[in-house]
Formats: C-alpha cells, sequence, structure tokens
C-alpha cells in the first residue's frame, strides 16, 4: 500500500514536470511559429494567412522592438493595433505583388492651454521621427532579412528639410481642431477640408523596406518584394481651462490621399488585422460607426477604388491588373444592392484573370523590373546588398520568370524577344552598377510598358472592365449618386470633366455641393474658378484626375431607390463581425 502511495505521488510529480516542459516549449512554439489573426471582411481570403505569417512576425517585431525602444524617453507611446492590407487578401488572387501594411500608434497626453500648440507640435513631431528612426535601425540591424532603401533624413524622419514650416501648420491646426467643428485649411498648393477630430500631419513618408520572406500562397515566388508600412499615429490632447480630453487623428499627407488609410474605412478593403492587441480596437472601430458613416465610409471606399481603376485601366497610367482588381473591391463593396446573377458574372470574370497562372508570371516580371529600377538607383543601396548577392540573385529570378514564361501555352517565344534581349543586358551588367543604371535609365520604364501591354492582351474579353465599371456606376445613379471627374490645374483653376450629369451642373454654383471625394477630401473657395473639359482634350497623367461623388437635384424615385440602397447596404452589416483565426508558419 505504502509503495502504491509512493509510486502514484512520483507519478504525479513526473506527469506534472511534463506538462511544464510541454508549456514552455508550447509557448515558446507559439511565440515562434503561430500568429493571430482577425478579420472582419467576409471577402477576405484567410488561406494566405499562414503563408504571410513569417513576414508579419518579423515585421511586428520591428514596430514593437522600435516603440520599446522609445519608451525610456517616450513612456505613453504604444502601438494599439496592426494589420496588413491590399490585393494579396483578395480571393481566388494569386496574382499578389508587395505586402502593404499598417500600424495604429498611440503618442499619449499632451495638455494644451490655449497657447502652446507650437510647443505640443514639436514635442509630436520629434517623437514620431525617434519612432521611425528606431524602425529604421532595427530594420538594419536584421539585415539579410530587411534591406531599406534611400535611408536620408526625409526617408528616415517622415519629414523634410521644412520642419519650421510643418510644426507651425500642425499647432494651426490643433487650435482649429480643439474648436469642435469641422474646418479648412490651406495645405501646401490645397485647401482642404478636416474634421474636428482631425490636425494636419504634413510631408509624412512611408516607411519602405524590401523583404525575401513575403507570400501569399506555397508556389508564390520567393523574390526580393516591396514593404510598406503606414503609421496611423493619434493623440489625446487635454484643455486644461476646460478640463476636457480631445482624441485627435494625424491626418499624413493629406495631398496624397492617405485620409483612404486611416482604419475607420478598412472595414471595406481586403486586410487582415495581426496581433491580439489589436481586438479591442477592431471591436470598438465596428461598434462605434453609426449607419450614416458606415454608408458614407462605404460609397467613399467604392470612389476611391474607381478612381484608382479609372487610371489603372489605362495603359499608358497603370497596371491593367489593378484595375482587375479594383473592379473586383468595387463590386463587393455594392454586392448587396446588386442582382446575384451579375455579381456572379463578375467574380468569375475577376477571379478568371487574378487566378491565371500566365497573368501571374507576367505580373511578376513587371513587379521584378520595377524593384530592379528602384534598388538601383542609388549607388550606395546597390553596393550595401550586393554584398549579400541581392542584385545578381534578383536578376536571376527575372531570368526564371522568363523561362516559365517560355513553356506558358498562352504566350508565343516572339512575345518574349523584347524581354530576352533587355535579360541579356542586365545579364551582362549585373556586376557593373553603372552600367546597370544606364540600362535601367534608358529601357525600365518603355520595358514595363511592353509588360502592361502584354498583360492586357493576355486578359480575356478586357473590355469588359469598362463595362462593367459603366454598369456599376449606372446603379448608383438610380440613386441619385453621380460620378464627377475633376482635373486641379493650380490652386485656384480647376476643370469639370463634362458628361451626361456634370453638364446640367451650374458651374458658377459648384461650390454648394457637397461633393464626396473617394481620393481625398479637398475643398474649394469662393475664389476657385471651375471650367467644363472634354475628357478627349485632357492629355495628361490620368492619376491627376480626381473622382468625386454627390446627390443633385435627386427626383423622388431617385430618393426611393438611395434609400432602398442604404437599407440592403445595411442588412449586409452584420456579416462584418470580428472572427479570429491562427496562422501558422510554413
Amino acid at each position: 500500500m505504502k509503495k502504491s502511495k509512493k509510486f502514484k505521488k512520483i507519478k504525479l510529480i513526473l506527469i506534472t514536470i511534463i506538462l511544464l516542459i510541454a508549456v514552455v516549449f508550447g509557448v515558446k512554439y507559439i511565440k515562434d511559429n503561430h500568429y493571430i489573426f482577425l478579420y472582419i471582411n467576409p471577402n477576405n481570403n484567410t488561406n494566405t494567412y499562414p503563408y504571410i505569417s513569417k513576414a508579419t512576425n518579423q515585421i511586428n517585431e520591428l514596430l514593437n522592438t522600435a516603440a520599446k525602444n522609445l519608451s525610456i524617453t517616450c513612456p505613453d507611446v504604444k502601438i494599439v493595433y496592426t494589420n496588413g492590407y491590399g490585393s494579396g487578401f483578395l480571393k481566388n488572387n494569386i496574382t499578389a505583388s508587395d505586402y502593404d501594411y499598417g500600424a495604429g500608434v498611440y503618442l499619449g497626453k499632451y495638455e494644451y492651454d490655449g497657447t502652446n500648440s507650437l510647443e505640443i507640435s514639436e514635442k509630436l513631431l520629434k517623437t514620431i521621427a525617434l519612432y521611425q528612426a528606431n524602425i529604421y535601425s532595427t530594420a538594419k540591424n536584421l539585415e539579410g532579412e530587411f534591406y531599406i532603401q534611400r535611408l536620408t533624413k526625409e526617408r528616415i524622419y517622415g519629414i523634410k528639410d521644412t520642419e519650421d514650416t510643418d510644426t507651425a501648420l500642425m499647432a494651426k491646426s490643433i487650435d482649429f481642431a480643439l474648436k469642435g467643428k469641422p474646418y479648412k485649411m490651406q495645405v501646401e498648393t490645397e485647401l482642404f477640408l478636416l474634421q474636428p477630430n482631425e490636425i494636419v500631419l504634413p510631408n509624412y513618408n512611408f516607411i519602405k523596406l524590401y523583404n525575401k520572406n513575403i507570400s501569399y500562397y506555397p508556389k508564390y515566388r520567393k523574390m526580393l518584394r516591396e514593404c510598406t508600412i503606414t503609421i496611423n499615429y493619434s493623440v489625446d490632447i487635454v484643455d486644461t481651462k476646460e478640463n476636457k480630453t480631445y482624441p485627435l487623428t494625424l491626418i499624413s499627407s493629406v495631398g496624397d490621399g492617405q485620409r483612404l488609410y486611416q482604419e475607420e474605412f478598412r472595414c471595406f478593403v481586403p486586410n487582415v488585422y495581426t496581433s491580439a492587441k489589436s481586438y479591442k480596437f477592431v471591436n470598438e472601430l465596428i461598434t462605434k460607426l453609426d449607419d450614416e458613416q458606415y454608408i458614407n465610409f462605404k460609397l467613399t471606399n467604392y470612389f476611391h477604388h474607381y478612381t484608382l481603376l479609372s487610371y489603372g485601366n489605362s495603359q499608358n497610367s497603370g497596371s491593367p491588373l489593378k484595375a482587375v482588381k479594383r473592379l473586383l473591391q468595387c463590386t463587393d463593396i455594392l454586392a448587396p444592392i446588386l442582382p446575384k446573377d451579375v455579381v456572379e458574372k463578375i467574380h468569375n470574370y475577376t477571379y478568371s484573370i487574378l487566378g491565371s497562372p500566365t497573368i501571374a508570371l507576367i505580373n511578376d516580371y513587371y513587379i521584378a523590373n520595377g524593384i530592379l529600377y528602384n534598388i538601383t538607383k542609388a549607388t550606395s543601396f546597390y553596393e550595401e546588398i550586393e554584398k549579400n548577392k541581392e542584385v545578381s540573385n534578383h536578376i536571376k529570378n527575372m531570368e526564371a520568370i522568363l523561362a516559365d514564361m517560355i513553356n506558358d501555352p498562352l504566350i508565343n517565344y516572339s512575345e518574349l524577344k523584347p524581354l530576352f534581349e533587355y535579360q541579356k543586358e542586365l545579364n551582362d551588367a549585373k556586376s557593373d552598377v553603372a552600367s546597370l543604371q544606364k540600362i535601367m535609365k534608358e529601357k525600365s520604364l518603355d520595358i514595363n510598358h511592353y509588360v502592361d501591354k502584354l498583360m492586357f492582351q493576355k486578359m480575356p474579353n478586357n473590355k469588359k472592365i469598362t463595362l462593367y465599371m459603366t454598369y456599376l456606376n449606372k446603379v448608383l445613379e438610380t440613386g441619385g449618386l453621380y460620378n464627377i471627374k475633376f482635373y486641379k490645374n493650380n490652386p485656384d483653376h480647376i476643370y469639370v470633366f463634362k458628361d451626361n450629369f456634370t453638364k446640367k451642373l451650374d458651374l458658377n454654383k459648384i461650390n454648394e455641393l457637397k461633393i464626396m471625394n473617394g481620393y481625398y477630401t479637398i475643398s474649394y473657395d469662393k475664389n476657385t474658378k471651375f471650367e467644363y473639359m472634354n475628357p478627349a482634350d485632357y492629355h495628361g497623367d490620368a492619376r491627376r484626375i480626381t473622382n468625386g461623388w454627390v446627390r443633385y437635384n435627386t427626383t423622388e424615385l431617385q430618393n426611393t431607390v438611395y434609400n432602398d440602397i442604404k437599407t440592403f447596404m445595411l442588412k449586409d452589416r452584420p456579416t462584418y463581425n470580428l472572427k479570429i483565426r491562427a496562422g501558422l508558419t510554413r
């Protein structure tokens, strides 16, 4: 009996020890290999998560380490969420090109007495500069995993040599915002309408890195790919006179459309939140949107994607593949109000292109060539990464892509001849940076145009892109929602593109219209001159055309349809729930 009790005791101790060891190794395993993904959009492709998790872990390590390093001097700085977004998370897409990443960073509380907005601005800009410098220094220590391009003061700190001007601009923005009303503000040559919870972060730059661990599916080609990190900063300003706290969002690079990178808009794009700390943030993000905000954010996203599509669908101004991706995103946004058979037709069409191995190959060459152009622009950057033979290996990858294209049944050798001639020149010059730079400067852009054209030719029924988008816009027009295209010639002169709708407008009263803008929110003053332009007369860069939307002189029928549009979109809202899925590195 005594032996039995003693044996049971020893057995219990051994089991406890084994369990403790298992827990320790289990925690280490989870920490090293496992990641939790949160997602809210039912259109997200969650199959990508196991493959993207390695890059995700590395980026989060950069962000967290930088915040930890900064905590010595700025203890209130903290990361509130991290997420990946972009076409890599579209369903049935094997043409993802890079990794777009976002993070929310809280900068702490600052006391405001009505006179010290300049001092607050100086501290905010300094904190942001220190945080971004820490991210780059951490990436620098991980050489072989990340490579950094253009490590200049502007690139590191996210600021230019106009720091005094930027500080004054932000200070003015704080003073306006704390009045609690929407306000207009001149930022460089543009006049912007900002909300009372928004302040300006001028001259902000993305964090731009290169990484070889970006992957979205098992057969994804491993090569240097671009990773862009967008930081969305927020701050609490405490008005000491009123004893009131104002949570403010810093709107970065307003002239480049970064308002659309605010998280309130991210419910409607392919994205994935990539850390447990995001859970609270995302939960609150969903619940705080009222019905009107939900509808406005959805429509703003639609016209944002439409803006990008409208210049992506031109062979002279962007990849036609991006146009297909934007078409899919626009369709998914409007899906609740579209006939199911139409949604299915557009899905089948876009999926046939995004899932095409031929298109994926052509796109890989397009992306690889663009990256080679970027990394060879600066001799110092070329020399730095060529220590690890990264440039030589990248050119070999381009050659391997061409070899795969030869075996593709949909591509003729004659179509590849210009690429083989170009590739031979790259191979001959890869050890001489000056020769490589000369080739890239003289031929890279023409090659990308050629590849774009080839891609467009291989897309089945490529004219359907425009037809489907015209259809989607017509659906919105039944509810009185009209698209307006305009081009700003100078700060006081705007051309309105003439079409069946805009020709009915009184341009003298266009300032009175509430034009919502899917690219950036721009405002006009009483001195702005408006003039019609026929679309055929515009020969500039299509990316300078802005798309807005407005409800104007709506009929009773259009108002009824618009209310139906809102009803159906709101019925779809419950499908945007927070879900969790584990991601395992493979």
